[in-house]
C-alpha cells in the first residue's frame, strides 16, 4: 500500500479522509500510479479550504509489489522475452488465418502448463493465481478501508489523551463499535479496469460505500459474461480521425505528417493508410540499435497508433515525426518507439531478473480476468477466429491486438 498524505493535519475540519484509486488493467500496480500522479489526482480532487484528501492505492493479489506474485518466469526474464518475440514473429491474429490462430493458442496453452508448474512447485512464492479474482481484490479493500479507520481512531484517541497513556483499548473498542451509520465506508476513484473493481465493491458492499467515481467505465456485463471484452473497442477508430484532423490544423511545423499541399485531413488519412496497406505486402527491414533484426508490420503501427490513443497529448506529435520519418525511408524513430512498447531489449534480460514491478505480466492480467469471466477454455479454434473477426470489424486498429488479452483464458 502506498499513501499521498493530506496537505493537512487529519484532526483539521477540513480532512476529509481517504480517497482509494487503481489504475486499471487489470494487472496495473497502484504503487506506481500514485509515485507518477498522485500530487496530479489529490490537486483535482481537493477543494482549498473546505476539502482535503489523502490519496491511498495499492498493488492488488499478485500484481507489483504484492507477494506472492504472479509470475511464470521467475529469473528467467529471456525465455518471457523469447516466448514474446515467437508470438509477435508469428504475426498478427486474423480470425481467416490458417495456421495462425491455432499456433498462438497453443503458445498460450503451454504459458498456462508452466504457470501450472510453477505454482505447483512454488516458484514464485506461492500459490496466488487462483485468487486473485476481483472479488477478492473488493474483500480486500474492505479490509483496507477499516485498518485505516481503526488506526485513525487510535490516532484520534492518542491525541485526546495528551500522547501519555498511549491506547486506551476501551474506548477504541467503543469507537470501533459505533452504529451502523457510522461505519467505515470507501471513498473511491477508478479508470478502465478500475471502473470494473468500483463496481463489483458497489454490488459486493453496498452499504460501505461513500462515494465512487468511475472514470473510463467498463461494460461490466460484457467484461465478466459472455465471449468477453467485446464492447472496449467501439468508438475506438473514431479517435486517429481526430488525430489527422488535429495534424491538419495545425500544420507541419508541429505534426510532421502534414504537408503543405494538403487540403484537408483527407489526404493526411489517406497518405498514411496507403502506406499501411503497403506493409502487409512488404514489410519494412531494418536494424536496432544494437543489431537486431527487425521487421516491422502494419500490425505494429495499428499498436502504436493504438497505443498513442492512451494518451494523445503526450504521444501524437512524436508519433507523426516517427512515421513521416518511416514513411520517407528512416525508420530511427519508429524502432525506438517498438523497443518501448513493443520489443525486449534482449541485452537486458540476459540479466537475472529485469522485470519492474509496475510491469503488466499477462498471467497477472489473464489470472484476474479469467477468474472474472466466462469459461472459454474449451472453445475450438472456429470459435477463436470468430471471436478475432468480431473484435477486427469493431476497430481496424487495435481489433487484433485486443483479441489476445482473451485468448490467454484458453488455458
Amino acid at each position: 500500500m502506498i499513501k499521498l498524505p493530506a496537505v493537512v493535519s487529519d484532526n483539521d475540519p477540513a480532512f476529509a479522509g481517504s480517497v482509494f484509486t487503481n489504475p486499471g488493467g487489470p494487472g496495473g500496480a497502484g504503487v506506481g500510479f500514485m509515485l507518477r500522479a498522485g500530487k496530479g489526482l489529490r490537486d483535482v480532487l481537493d477543494k482549498p479550504g473546505l476539502r482535503h484528501y489523502e490519496i491511498v492505492s495499492f498493488d492488488p493479489r499478485g500484481i507489483g509489489n504484492s507477494w506472492p506474485r504472479a509470475n511464470c518466469f521467475v529469473h528467467d526474464t529471456l525465455r518471457r522475452a523469447a516466448i514474446f518475440l515467437e508470438l509477435r514473429g508469428r504475426g498478427s491474429l486474423d480470425g481467416h488465418g490458417g495456421t495462425n490462430v491455432p499456433y498462438i493458442l497453443a503458445i498460450q496453452k503451454a504459458i498456462g502448463l508452466r504457470c501450472q508448474d510453477v505454482e505447483a512447485n512454488g516458484i514464485n512464492g506461492g500459490q496466488i493465481m487462483a485468487y486473485m479474482g476481483t472479488p477478492n481484490v473488493a474483500h480486500d479493500m474492505v479490509h483496507m478501508v477499516d485498518k485505516i479507520a481503526e488506526l485513525r481512531a487510535r490516532d484520534a484517541i492518542y491525541r485526546k489523551s495528551g500522547g501519555d497513556n498511549g491506547e486506551d483499548h476501551v474506548e477504541l473498542k467503543r469507537e470501533m463499535n459505533k452504529e451502523d451509520d457510522d461505519i467505515p465506508r470507501l471513498q473511491y476513484i477508478g479508470y478502465s479496469y478500475g471502473t470494473v473493481l468500483g463496481i463489483y465493491f458497489a454490488s459486493l458492499f453496498p452499504g460501505r460505500v461513500g462515494r465512487i467515481a468511475l472514470d473510463g467505465v467498463v461494460d461490466v456485463n460484457d467484461y465478466s459474461s459472455g465471449p468477453g471484452w467485446m464492447t472496449n473497442l467501439v468508438d475506438t477508430d473514431k479517435i486517429p480521425d481526430r488525430f489527422f484532423s488535429g495534424c491538419h490544423e495545425v500544420g507541419r511545423k508541429i505534426c510532421a505528417l502534414s504537408l503543405n499541399g494538403d487540403k484537408s485531413d483527407a489526404s493526411i488519412k489517406s497518405r498514411f493508410y496507403s502506406w499501411l496497406s503497403k506493409l502487409d505486402e512488404e514489410p519494412i527491414s531494418t536494424i536496432g540499435r544494437s543489431g537486431e533484426i527487425i521487421i516491422i508490420k502494419s500490425q505494429d503501427i495499428r499498436e502504436m497508433l493504438g497505443a498513442a490513443l492512451y494518451r494523445p497529448r503526450s504521444s501524437f506529435i512524436n508519433l507523426a515525426a516517427a512515421l513521416d520519418g518511416a514513411m520517407s525511408g528512416d525508420t530511427a524513430a519508429i524502432v525506438k518507439i517498438l523497443f518501448q512498447r513493443h520489443i525486449p531489449h534482449l541485452d537486458d534480460d540476459c540479466a537475472i531478473d529485469n522485470i519492474d514491478s509496475e510491469a503488466y505480466l499477462q498471467e497477472g492480467t489473464a489470472s484476474v480476468l479469467c477468474a472474472d469471466g466466462d469459461n472459454v477454455s474449451d472453445y475450438d479454434i472456429a470459435w477463436w477466429k470468430q471471436y478475432i473477426n468480431d473484435q477486427i470489424n469493431t476497430s481496424s486498429i487495435f481489433g487484433a491486438y485486443w483479441s489476445n488479452i482473451r485468448m490467454a483464458c484458453n488455458s
